[in-house]
């Protein structure tokens, strides 16, 4: 029960994180989006490397983690190289907004790593 109660609630930050992201680039409002990403990125990276050990989860909740946290860490990395790239005048008040989206992206990778060898890899647990 409790594997499934942090499924939804992976799936609901990730959803809601992209949201919010999205709605906070849309206004201009860089730093705050990355600190928003940054936040959720470690939130989900806790609940996906967390799980209860107790029950063995279904093949369909292993890529159903592995594909979305993956999704997630893959917008991550694509607003952070854009942000990086784009000329500093126009966008960023501080300049390292990009850097904050990639480092919550390789927290997000690093999740789905710890995942996959505890849950998938070994079989069990």
């Amino acid at each position: 029960m409790k594997n499934g109660i942090y499924l939804f609630v992976v799936l609901f930050l990730g959803v809601m994180g992209y949201f919010v992201v999205n709605d906070l680039m849309m206004k201009k409002s860089f730093m705050l989006a990355a600190g928003v990403f940054f936040v959720f990125s470690i939130v989900i990276t806790m609940l996906i490397t967390h799980y209860k050990k107790r029950v063995e989860q279904t093949p369909a909740e292993k890529v159903l983690n592995i594909t979305y946290v993956g999704i997630f860490a893959l917008y991550g990395f694509v607003v952070g190289i854009s942000l990086l790239y784009l000329p500093p005048l126009e966008i960023a008040t501080v300049g390292y907004e990009g850097f904050i989206f990639i480092a919550a992206s390789l927290a997000l990778l690093y999740g789905i790593y710890k995942y996959y060898t505890t849950k998938v890899m070994l079989g069990h647990y």
